[in-house]
């Protein structure tokens, strides 16, 4: 991965992220459209997933960190039934500033990688030492994004659901 899809990846959903800040309706659109934007650089840059070896642990490792990110992401959405019974989804500037401290850490990443000839050193000696190639860091970077966003939906779609589902039963059944 280089600096420039770096920032092409970040924009992309931290833009996406800030067009939810607020309290606004649940919709298809503000629930999947950072899953699309991260899915579509995924089919563009990520060639191959490791299955074996150290590139496959590294890359196992890059969506567990994301899987965590997610986890936190979604907690810091807000789900909750509006005044006139819709669906309302609320994000605030902690859940903005998980976004941009991640990614940002991704870009500070890669400019030092790439800018610092003695970062540079480490980094292949590194990946050496351990076997990790070219596209096990491109498998740990994209399944990071994949999976913060991934699990960020899932958790808050099945809370939509559940909210949904409670304002079924909590409504008087015909007779």
């Amino acid at each position: 991965m280089n600096a420039g899809t770096e920032v092409l990846t970040a924009g992309a959903i931290i833009g996406s992220m800030l067009l939810q800040f607020g309290s606004r309706p649940a919709s298809l659109y503000r629930l999947v459209a950072p899953l699309a934007i991260v899915t579509i650089f995924a089919f563009v840059y990520l060639k191959a997933i490791p299955t074996s070896g150290s590139d496959a642990l590294f890359a196992l490792s890059g969506a567990l960190i994301g899987l965590v990110f997610g986890l936190a992401a979604a907690v810091l959405m807000g789900v909750r039934r509006g005044t006139d019974g819709r669906a309302i989804l609320s994000t605030g500037l902690p859940y903005i500033a998980l976004w941009v401290v991640v990614f940002g850490a991704r870009l500070a990443f890669v400019e030092v990688a790439q800018n610092s000839p003695e970062m540079l050193r480490q980094l292949f000696v590194y990946a050496f030492q351990n076997g990790i190639t070219e596209t096990g860091w491109t498998a740990f970077f994209m399944l990071q994004a994949i999976a913060m966003v991934g699990v960020r939906t899932a958790v808050v779609g099945a809370r939509l659901l559940l909210l949904s589902s409670a304002r079924g039963a909590a409504e008087p059944q015909a007779a």
